[in-house]
Order: structure tokens, then C-alpha cells, then sequence
């Protein structure tokens, strides 16, 4: 058993809900490489995370990405708005 109180943990669907993937397919990889970590709920064979640890993951860029993350690239030129 864990630490973490029942209430703030939550099963991999919810936290591909949250992270904005359509599957779980992400999530499973993140836990298989250790990247997210696993608990037990008494009573449940399920895998269930830990909510701050799924919302302390890192965000990805926006599609298009900003032009300040890849000024020097000259692929940003097909993402610019035609004028």
C-alpha cells in the first residue's frame, strides 16, 4: 500500500484525460519506462497514479509551436500566416 490517500489517485484513463491523449496507449508507455509510478487501492487489482505526479509532467508545445521556441529554423516559414 501507499502513502497517497485514495482520493488523489486515479486510473490511467483519467490521466490520459487530463495529459489530452484519445487512448491510453501514452500513458501505459510513461509507466513502463518509469516514468510514471504505480499504486495499489485496497480492494482493487487495478494500476492507479497519483494525480500531482500526472499534472507535474511537462506540457507540450502548442501545434503550430510559438515562434520564439524555433526562431533560427526556417521549417516555422510554412506555419506562418499567409498575408
Amino acid at each position: 500500500m501507499s502513502n497517497i490517500p485514495d482520493d488523489q489517485l486515479i486510473e490511467p484513463k483519467k490521466a490520459s484525460q487530463i495529459l489530452g491523449f484519445k487512448t491510453n496507449q501514452q500513458v501505459t508507455k510513461y509507466i513502463n519506462e518509469g516514468i510514471l509510478k504505480t499504486y495499489e487501492k485496497q480492494g482493487s487489482k487495478r494500476k492507479w497514479l497519483d494525480i500531482e505526479e500526472v499534472y507535474k509532467l511537462p506540457k507540450p508545445l502548442p501545434i503550430p509551436p510559438p515562434d520564439h521556441y524555433f526562431q533560427t529554423l526556417k521549417v516555422n516559414e510554412r506555419w506562418k500566416k499567409k498575408e
